[in-house]
């Protein structure tokens, strides 16, 4: 099986409803009961629409939690560098273990050089998650 985009699914149906109402005596003639399938797409409806609301809430609570997760890393590097700085220093910055402790910043900030993090984005006010 492929796969199937839930969103887009979601958002066809009352298209697939309307045209099985507005079709309802060629579905009838055809032996089809149109009363039964509005049920059964409506019940597909109902279903994809409470999950897509959970899932929308989720996606709402991670980028609120991504925001203050990244905050707290810009709000704790500098004492986390200042301690890179003086383990290294007592190690020796030119030893094997001093070279080792300065690879754990450059390995966070992807230089050997003290450097600041950039600054967490501003939380959106009110964003709302894409569908």
């Amino acid at each position: 099986m492929s796969y199937i985009d839930p969103d887009l699914l979601h958002g066809v149906l009352d298209n697939v409803i309307t045209c099985v109402n507005d079709n309802a005596a060629t579905l009838t003639n055809k032996g089809m009961t149109p009363a039964t399938i509005t049920a059964n797409l409506t019940a597909i409806k109902t279903d994809l629409s409470g999950k897509k609301t959970d899932r929308d809430k989720q996606k709402t609570t991670l980028v609120v939690s991504q925001q203050a997760f990244a905050k707290s890393a810009a709000d704790n590097y500098t004492a986390f560098s200042d301690i890179i700085d003086n383990v290294a220093g007592a190690l020796g910055k030119k030893t094997p273990a001093g070279k080792q402790v300065l690879g754990y910043r450059q390995h966070v900030t992807g230089s050997d050089q003290r450097s600041s993090p950039q600054p967490a984005p501003a939380p959106a006010a009110a964003q709302k998650p894409s569908a």
